[in-house]
């Protein structure tokens, strides 16, 4: 099959798929639970700061 007409065949039946999904209906999205869309999301607590551990042992280890 020459590339060219390969080419032209996709690009065709790209173009058929596309026209296709315009026409079919979109469905507005709507929140799962209404009632909750107006609470602001809970922020998560920042954990206590800890230091680095050391990059190598104490000497006296």
């Amino acid at each position: 099959m020459d590339v060219h007409n390969m080419i032209e065949r996709l690009t065709a039946a790209f173009r058929r798929r596309r026209a296709a999904v315009a026409t079919i209906p979109v469905i507005p999205a709507r929140p799962i639970r209404a009632s909750l869309a107006g609470v602001p999301v809970k922020t998560r607590p920042r954990p206590p700061h800890r230091p680095a551990p050391p990059i190598r042992p104490a000497s006296n280890m």
